[in-house]
């Protein structure tokens, strides 16, 4: 007799103990080689976002500048992320970024799970609460807040100031409001198209694109706040 199919929880679980320490790895072996994985990782989501485009109710020269759209919003995206790595203290401040992302996803999870309360946008996203939106504030604002006391750890060869509590709470909080927008823009582009996913290339995730949504906007905020704080 066959065994049940892996709940969709349990996919994003395994998923996600694979693809995390791999994605660290990389961070942590050198520029190149994250640089490598981003590079792919921008690729596949840029067919993703072209596969949306094409299933979108629109003219087809709406469909053309959407694409062309995408193609400069991930493109752009890569370039700061190279940034970002290539950065004084670049292997602390890539972490610390991916550290907010997750930071806020998972909080976000948690308030939504236990708190539950209003649905944020039931025709874009109908799981995604108010609760949850808070925790996904909260999330990267504890991580920045913590980042204070490992300051000193991020100087691989270049100045590093100090950052205030307040300011560092802040931009958690700028990186939890753009992330979210991001991620509510592929899903309100997925739900026109009449797509559940972006893909199905990581199990229980999706695709690139999904994974990937708040990542892209939250990126030029908190590399704002590199700037600041390294200058």
């Amino acid at each position: 007799m066959m065994g049940q199919p892996l709940s969709s929880l349990t996919l994003r679980l395994i998923s996600s103990a694979i693809l995390i320490p791999v994605v660290m790895s990389l961070v942590a072996v050198g520029e190149w080689f994250f640089i490598g994985l981003v590079a792919v990782c921008i690729v596949i989501a840029f067919v993703e976002w072209t596969n949306i485009s094409r299933h979108m109710p629109i003219r087809p020269l709406f469909k053309y500048a959407l694409v062309a759209i995408g193609f400069f919003y991930l493109g752009f995206s890569f370039l700061e992320m190279a940034y970002l790595r290539e950065q004084s203290g670049g292997l602390f401040w890539t972490i610390m970024f991916m550290m907010c992302i997750w930071a806020s996803d998972s909080v976000a999870y948690i308030f939504g799970k236990t708190m539950g309360g209003p649905k944020m946008s039931p025709t874009i996203s109908p799981n995604k609460t108010w609760s949850g939106y808070a925790g996904a504030l909260i999330g990267p604002a504890l991580i920045l807040g913590l980042e204070q006391s490992l300051l000193p750890m991020a100087n691989f060869g270049g100045p590093i100031t100090t950052v205030t509590l307040p300011h560092a709470i802040l931009a958690g909080v700028a990186i939890g409001i753009t992330g979210q927008s991001g991620d509510l823009m592929i899903s309100a582009m997925k739900r026109k198209a009449g797509l559940k996913d972006t893909g199905a290339i990581i199990p229980g995730h999706g695709g690139i694109l999904d994974r990937i949504d708040a990542l892209l906007l939250a990126l030029p905020v908190f590399l704002a706040y590199v700037t600041f704080v390294t200058e």
